[in-house]
């Protein structure tokens, strides 16, 4: 039988395999029967549905999305170099320093927050990457952007150590506003918390910020505390705050990606339609029409052969023990079977009242080429009066089939079952 396709397991293989069902089809309302694998057919679990994407084309602008981190932290490099060679590489500026690096990724927080956690909101860049949303795809990307926020955060704070460790630095600040020099010192000790101390150096005169020597040497005594200072402030201020929410979101994402048709009417159809199964052919009056005598009646025969073999629509629980069920699940599946066990399995049982499909032909020309198959039609002796009707059906498949298969009826008592398909 054809293996079925490995399960997903993270959170982003299942956003990528729902994408790809989402895209399968551009109007999913009008063609839903048409927007699925034919050999989905029969799925009832939603790990497996969504497995069956692996065979859909992949969302290649999703890898966009999933550079998203990666960028962030090359910005927050970036920043900081910009913060060491700017004003006239004078040192890092601790106000332009909080405002790139405490301020704007703390509203950036709370807003991701509020409008992605909390409203159910998308960030602004999802549309680069598709079109669809939902309550899982928009999970998925606040998830992003706030790894990018932390990505960005933790980035600087690494570049400026690396920048430590290999050069001396500087930390000041300097205005010229006299409103925010009043303001300034209170808020290094409300960032802070109390938690830690803040150095006693660091401000000098706005004239003196664009010197080249003199002030310099007075602050480098001060270089690790300030340095220590700042990322404590931003580990009580965002990092930390950061892990809880993306603690919160991955719950979340992976509490509503069980549930993801109900929250996109696109993929519920599609997941619907994969849950119904295969065609199943039925018939009140299935007998060919009498045209001819036949060239001669088939064999009745009063008992099961003990021989398993492949059962087309049938009761398995009626016939010998390792017989396959075919005629219920995809046809790849019974092709598969056909070839895998046709040379050990030659025996066919079928129910007499069943109607001859194409795809019933198909098979036994497959079975024919690689072992010896033989028909046995197994009817109830509440219906034994058709019997002549059925061998004309039947004579009449093979010969327009051009299969040249034994044929034997086989009478059992009370009623010949077909399979519990619907």
């Amino acid at each position: 039988m054809t293996a079925s396709p490995t399960q997903p397991t993270s959170t982003t293989h299942q956003l990528s395999l729902g994408l790809r069902w989402l895209d399968a089809d551009a109007d999913a309302n009008a063609n839903a029967n048409e927007s699925a694998p034919a050999d989905c057919r029969g799925v009832t679990q939603w790990q497996d549905f969504l497995a069956y994407g692996e065979r859909l084309p992949a969302p290649h602008r999703l890898k966009l999305a999933r550079l998203w981190p990666l960028l962030g932290a090359l910005n927050g490099v970036l920043a900081l170099s910009g913060l060491l060679v700017w004003p006239d590489g004078s040192g890092i500026h601790l106000l332009l320093f909080l405002l790139a690096f405490w301020a704007t990724p703390l509203l950036l927080m709370l807003w991701t927050a509020l409008a992605g956690l909390v409203a159910g909101r998308s960030p602004w860049w999802k549309i680069l990457v598709t079109p669809h949303s939902d309550r899982v795809i928009s999970l998925w990307f606040v998830r992003q952007s706030l790894l990018a926020q932390s990505a960005f955060c933790l980035a600087g704070l690494a570049w400026l150590w690396l920048m430590l460790l290999t050069r001396q630095v500087i930390f000041y600040w300097s205005t010229s506003i006299a409103a925010i020099s009043t303001v300034v010192a209170p808020l290094f000790q409300g960032l802070s918390l109390g938690l830690a101390a803040v150095p006693d150096s660091a401000r000098i005169n706005a004239a003196e910020a664009g010197a080249i020597t003199g002030w310099q040497g007075d602050l480098l005594a001060d270089t690790w505390h300030w340095a220590l200072w700042l990322s404590q402030v931003l580990a009580l201020w965002l990092l930390i705050p950061m892990a809880v929410l993306l603690a919160v979101c991955q719950w979340q994402l992976v509490r509503t990606q069980t549930q993801w048709p109900r929250w996109n009417q696109r993929l519920r159809l599609r997941y619907e339609q994969c849950q119904e199964p295969a065609l199943s052919y039925r018939a009140l009056q299935p007998e060919q029409p009498l045209t001819e005598a036949p060239a001669g009646p088939y064999p009745i025969i009063s008992d099961l052969p003990a021989a398993p073999g492949f059962a087309w629509q049938l009761d398995t629980a009626q016939l010998p023990s390792g017989t396959l069920n075919l005629g219920s699940g995809g046809y790849r599946d019974d092709q598969q079977a056909v070839l895998t066990r046709g040379s050990q399995l030659h025996n066919w049982y079928i129910a007499a009242s069943a109607v001859p499909t194409g795809d019933l032909a198909d098979l036994l020309q497959l079975h024919a080429g690689t072992g010896r198959p033989q028909l046995f039609l197994v009817y109830g002796s509440d219906d034994a009066a058709r019997i002549d009707t059925w061998q004309y059906s039947w004579r009449a498949f093979l010969a327009a089939n051009g299969l040249n298969t034994p044929v034997s009826l086989v009478g059992i008592e009370g009623e010949a079952k077909g399979d519990q398909a619907p």
